[in-house]
């Protein structure tokens, strides 16, 4: 599969999924793009201490999950600092706890991309998406 319904069921499931962890995090502002290979964009409200004049974010995507990172100086990159490595769908409060170690003295998760998986290929990931979709929390 390389594309994925917008109206779909797996693309409803992950806009929840996302509204979920934001809502988790107070997050401000989120983005997410549904097509293959889906990612997502979490605007965190705190800077990390070590990087007090970056922003910081969450960054999801179908390949590796969850990644930390802050923005350039410009504003044009960002910045990966970490990645969950848990697995590509944690459960929100897995997140949660990932960037709760990042706010504090730990240093969470791995430094290098997991790889868990390829967009497009049939491994019950969009199923896993699906799920979400039966349980809105929100307007996605």
């Amino acid at each position: 599969m390389s594309e994925r319904d917008g109206l779909g069921a797996a693309a409803r499931g992950l806009r929840q999924y996302l509204l979920v962890v934001a809502a988790k995090l107070d997050a401000p502002a989120w983005f997410c793009e549904v097509d293959v290979p889906a990612g997502a964009y979490l605007a965190l409200e705190r800077r990390l201490a070590r990087f007090p004049d970056h922003e910081t974010a969450l960054l999801w995507d179908e390949r590796d999950g969850w990644s930390a990172a802050v923005e350039s100086a410009t504003g044009d990159e960002v910045i990966v600092l970490a990645y969950l490595g848990e697995d590509v769908l944690p459960p929100p409060e897995a997140v949660v706890a990932f960037v709760t170690g990042l706010y504090g003295e730990q240093y969470p998760g791995q430094p290098d991309a997991p790889d868990f998986r390829r967009p497009g290929t049939a491994d019950g990931f969009d199923e896993r998406l699906a799920a979400y979709a039966g349980d809105p929390v929100g307007q996605a």
